[in-house]
């Protein structure tokens, strides 16, 4: 039987070699690096998500703005889209920054006297994913009662 020197046991069990250290921060960076991947990602699927909202916002806020207005005022569009662009801004310390550039378009038909449709549509353009876009429809009633 091979006989091991105190001095060698003792050192064996109050130490990691080299190997065993190279190992360990290899298995630690592999997961760093996996966390770290997975918080771009995330970050990335936030701000679409900012966007997207946004988008919604600005089409919800236009169909409440088109519902305040005379109904006799809605002129239709003739099946045109009519539009205009929106920005929402980021405060800096040098100044306010774009964020983002939503291109607003909406179309206004007579269905008959006393109902109009309204279309709305929002696009906007991410690094990488062109042309999205948010669509809303809605029915506008004339009220005799209400005045619009």
């Amino acid at each position: 039987m091979d006989q091991v020197s105190p001095r060698r046991r003792a050192r064996r069990r109050g130490a990691y070699t080299l190997v065993e250290v190279t190992i360990a921060l290899g298995i630690l960076a592999t997961g760093l690096l996996a966390v770290g991947a997975a918080q771009l990602h995330a970050m990335r699927g936030g701000a679409r998500g900012r966007h997207a909202s946004e988008a919604a916002a600005i089409a919800h806020s236009q169909i409440e703005e088109f519902q305040r207005v005379n109904f006799d005022d809605l002129a239709d569009t003739g099946g045109a889209w009519a539009s205009e662009t929106r920005a929402t801004t980021i405060q800096t310390p040098e100044g306010d920054l774009v964020e983002m550039e939503y291109t607003l378009s909406w179309r206004i038909a007579d269905l008959d006297d006393a109902l109009k449709q309204v279309d709305l549509r929002v696009t906007w353009d991410e690094p990488l994913r062109p042309n999205r876009s948010v669509t809303l429809s809605t029915l506008i009633h004339d009220d005799p009662f209400t005045g619009g």
